[in-house]
């Protein structure tokens, strides 16, 4: 039974002084062992503070320093400097609410008319010990959840509207994107430390009269009854203030048929959030009466109310109305809200601006139709980057520390014209090196060296790409394409730091015996000259060497973060990467390049519905998307500059105020790079997601779903897989002008045939823009599938497959591309035919489709040929088996270079003790051999010998 009645505090005071006169309660003094306990206690806290300092001290400098390095430190002291202004400030705010509660409720707990046990306790010192270390370890907590929103608060004071007004409350998009995530933060971060207040509040009370309440005859005093309403009452104020930001939150309710705030969310959620929100603040304010008179009655009324208003309103009643209201009127009733998610949904990823052209017929192939599209059919990309990537590590990886780790497609201006090629840079993987020591891994093994590139529609007559570029140091059969500074210190898979120039030499390429050395001579990295520098980098890495080593001079400097996806991620955080940066040679410096596409994104836009894309290792949910920044990183000295591609974007006006200097205008860039620039393949593949339901823009027909898209299959390895988009050079329905394009083909939802194809442009002027073409739909037009389905039907297809099965080999079937030309469609897959007992997959057979029609032959122009009934005049098929109308003098190097390979690939199977690829070689040195003397009009030459015995010792 609860008692209230006041306390004569003269009283009070005076037995205290006594108390302390007398030495205080008993067990007031603290004993030996809880001294010594106290001093370790507090010995232990010290240095742990210290280390924790030292070590935050240690990774700010050395940031402070690789910021400095990229000319970012303004970047980084921005980002830096809110983050501990925004720690200290919600850490003192934290600290001072719970420990101002909580000593102001220990010290009103001991005013009573005796002193009982519990009271003792709560005199003791080290329960203000306790006290004070459970405030400042919430408070850290606190203070650690204040300083991660550092980029939310950034944005909220260097907003920037949309001008596009939400449909439901007249908000600006903007509202939602920068306003409401802090109005949020502050409203459950208050809430949050309020309450645990409370809690420590009411702990501490309870504590004090702990036997009154087994006795369940406790005392509520007038004070303690005060300090409690008023904590009380802020806790209900700030839970009524969430149900303000719920509506706003009703923009994102999956609960109609369409991703927003829909009939059932407005006609009963919003009324009932709306009656909450007054019903507890209602409650609110009768507990805050509690202040000064005791009435319990009336808030526990009001939160009956409130509780029967969520139930009622916002439960039962809106199931009803969902149920036999809308679900039977669902089409009528949710009209307006499927148009606002449809008018948003394409706003917010780009959509509303596809341009929609039709595809008006679709005619036969014929010999015409190849001679106008000459310029596209010698950009046709006949490899797949997956066969060609296993084909790059056999023939140019040349040693086992070196690795290729992806291919990269692109265009550059080669004999005038542009052409379509692969390439990738050959970069360093020191899990390989059979040493790996400190110096080896550190100082000596730095970097990758060059890259190799080949032209997309070019095969040789061994199946294999004709390198443009190829060897070590890199070699190129173009005048345009010549690589003056090869080395990799920054690439994909670049992750541990080194050490250059230093006083041992670094590892460049191996050449024949011996090996090529070289030193680093770029601008990047922090130098090392100062010890203080050295000390802090040698702390930060763990890197005792650093301080001992001879081979670290004044000159020498640390690279670091040199996985480039990390290293951009490092400077602007707050932005969202492509997974595929690319390489680039860039024709005017030799030098080379990787160009990462970032993304400004946000999952606050109202009413779009929202994807789920996978970044990297990371997931993020959004609903908004742009292309707004284009990164370029130098592969020697790690530079990074960040270019605006979208200068109208809110978002990335926001973040250029918020970091000023960090991102430069597009137009910086230099001509020769902007010529490289694409369209990224991320964000087309939400968007031709997206587009396969959201080019449905009249109502009932996106009710319906009755001309929903899907993404159309193709068969790879013998699997199943969507078709991914790809890139190639081709002249839209219209244009006489070849551009390069990434382009989607599209089926009708559950069936085969083809409905439509979208392309995304990338070249100036038409940069960044999109087009949709629709094929008629009272035509058949086949789908990647059904032409898939026609080869396996083909009969002497069908053989040859089976033939190469039985023969033990594996065939791969690489992408099959569909191709527009004019009025007609060109299907083209490519065959590869991979060794049972080998790993280089060569390209033997290409197979042609359009309309009725399948065609495979060992040529492009041969299977082109064939499917028109003619040849083709300027496509004529290359000697030696290969694809392209290669003069007589570029076929011979082809074969010089091949034979050159096999013979060097044969002496070093034949040093490994590896007999049976000795023989393999040999096998192909000779055919590569009767070729070029059958080019050349010689006879052909003596065969070399055949393969040694295993342990024998074969004649060189």
């Amino acid at each position: 039974m609860a008692r209230d009645f006041d306390i004569d505090l003269n009283e009070w005071r005076r037995r205290r002084r006594v108390g302390r006169e007398n030495g205080g309660p008993p067990g007031s003094r603290p004993s030996g062992l809880a001294r010594w306990f106290n001093r370790w206690t507090l010995g232990a806290a010290f240095l742990l503070v210290l280390f924790g300092l030292l070590n935050w001290g240690v990774t700010a400098l050395t940031e402070w320093l690789w910021f400095g390095e990229l000319g970012y430190q303004r970047v980084w002291l921005t980002a830096w400097g809110t983050q501990v202004v925004l720690f200290v400030f919600f850490f003192v705010l934290a600290l001072a609410v719970l420990l101002a509660n909580w000593r102001l409720a220990r010290a009103a707990a001991t005013r009573g008319l005796a002193f009982t046990a519990e009271q003792e306790m709560l005199e003791q010192s080290w329960f203000g010990w306790l006290l004070l270390i459970g405030a400042l370890f919430f408070a850290w907590i606190f203070g650690q959840a204040g300083a991660s929103s550092w980029m939310a608060v950034l944005r909220f004071f260097n907003r920037t509207p949309f001008n596009i007004s939400d449909p439901i409350f007249g908000r600006d998009v903007g509202f939602y994107i920068f306003e409401l995530p802090i109005y949020r933060l502050a409203q459950s971060w208050t809430l949050n430390v309020i309450l645990l207040a409370l809690l420590g509040v009411a702990g501490i009370y309870a504590l004090a009269q702990w036997q009154s309440l087994r006795e369940g005859d406790y005392v509520l005093l007038p004070h303690v009854r005060r300090h409690l309403a008023l904590l009380l009452g802020l806790f209900f104020l700030l839970w009524a203030a969430g149900y303000w930001l719920d509506a706003f939150e009703l923009n994102y309710s999956a609960r109609g048929v369409a991703f927003g705030a829909s009939y059932t969310d407005l006609r009963a959620t919003l009324p009932a959030l709306r009656l909450q929100l007054v019903l507890m603040g209602l409650v609110a304010l009768l507990v805050f009466v509690n202040i000064w008179r005791q009435q319990l009655v009336w808030p526990v009324v009001a939160l009956g109310l409130w509780f029967l208003a969520g139930l009622v309103v916002g439960g039962l009643y809106a199931s009803v109305l969902q149920r036999y209201s809308v679900e039977p009127n669902e089409l009528v009733l949710e009209t307006p809200y499927i148009r606002y998610n449809v008018e948003f949904t394409r706003r917010a990823y780009g959509l509303d601006k596809i341009q929609e052209q039709p595809f008006d017929r679709v005619t036969p192939l014929t010999a015409d139709d190849l001679t106008a599209n000459d310029l596209a059919l010698r950009n046709v990309r006949l490899w797949d980057y997956r066969p060609l990537l296993q084909t790059y590590a056999q023939l140019q990886e040349l040693r086992p520390y070196y690795e290729f780790s992806d291919v990269d497609i692109d265009r550059y201006r080669v004999d005038g014209q542009p052409r379509q090629v692969m390439l990738s840079g050959r970069e360093l993987n020191k899990t390989r090196l059979p040493s790996q020591t400190w110096v080896n891994t550190r100082l000596e093994f730095t970097h990758g060296f060059g890259l190799v590139m080949n032209p997309v529609d070019v095969v040789t007559s061994e199946g294999r790409p004709d390198f443009w570029i190829r060897d070590l140091p890199p070699q190129s059969v173009k005048p345009e394409l010549e690589v003056t500074r090869p080395e990799i210190y920054f690439g994909e898979i670049t992750r541990d730091p080194v050490f250059a120039p230093s006083g041992s030499q670094e590892f460049d390429y191996p050449q024949g015996e011996e090996n090529v050395y070289g030193s680093y001579a770029g601008a990047g990295g922090v130098p090392l000259g100062n010890r203080l520098v050295r000390l802090a980098f040698a702390l930060r890495l763990g890197e005792p060497n650093l301080l001992l080593s001879r081979s670290v001079t004044p000159t020498t400097r640390v690279l670091i973060h040199r996985e480039i996806r990390d290293r951009v991620a490092r400077i602007a955080p707050f932005l969202v990467y492509d997974r595929d940066p690319y390489l680039v040679l860039d024709p005017d410096t030799g030098r080379m390049v990787w160009i990462q596409d970032a993304y400004t994104i946000s999952n606050r836009y109202p009413y779009a519905t929202p994807v789920s894309s996978t970044q990297g290792e990371s997931r993020a949910d959004l609903n908004y998307m742009r292309n707004a920044v284009k990164i370029v990183t130098d592969a020697y000295d790690g530079t990074v500059r960040f270019y605006i591609a979208e200068p109208d974007d809110p978002l990335i006006q926001t973040y250029d105020r918020v970091f000023p200097g960090l991102f430069r205008p597009l137009s910086e860039l230099s001509s020769t790079l902007q010529d490289h620039l694409r369209y990224p393949e991320d964000l087309f593949r939400i968007q031709a997601q997206l587009y396969a339901t959201y080019h449905m823009k009249d109502v009932r027909v996106f009710y319906n779903k009755e001309d929903k898209w899907e993404i159309p299959t193709e068969l790879f390895a013998q699997e199943e897989q969507p078709v991914e988009p790809y890139y190639i050079i081709l002249n839209l329905p219209g244009n006489e002008t070849a551009e390069f394009l990434l382009i989607q083909p599209y089926t009708p939802a559950n069936k085969q045939n083809m409905i439509a194809w979208l392309a995304a442009r990338n070249d100036p002027p038409h940069r960044g823009e999109m087009v949709i073409y629709e094929f008629p739909k009272q035509q058949l037009i086949f789908g990647p599938r059904q032409v898939e389905a026609r080869i396996d039907q083909d009969p002497q297809i069908s053989q040859q497959l089976t033939l190469w099965g039985q023969a033990g080999s594996r065939v791969i079937r690489g992408n099959l591309l569909v191709i527009p030309l004019d009025t007609s469609i060109l299907y083209i897959e490519p065959l590869y035919l991979l060794a049972a007992t080998g790993e280089l997959p060569e390209l033997k057979r290409i197979i042609v489709a359009s309309g009725d029609r399948v065609v495979m032959n060992e040529t492009f122009e041969g299977a082109l040929a064939g499917l028109v009934g003619e040849s083709v005049p300027g496509i004529a098929e290359a000697p030696g088996g290969g694809t392209t109308s290669a003069p007589m003098e570029q076929t011979v190097a082809e074969l010089i270079r091949s034979a050159n390979d096999h013979y060097a690939t044969a002496q070093q199977a034949r040093i490994d003790g590896d007999w049976g690829r000795y023989g393999q070689e040999q096998e192909a040195l000779q055919r590569d051999l009767q070729q070029l003397m059958e080019v050349t009009g010689q006879a052909p030459p003596v065969a070399p010998p055949a393969a040694p015995t295993p342990g024998a010792t074969p004649t060189p």
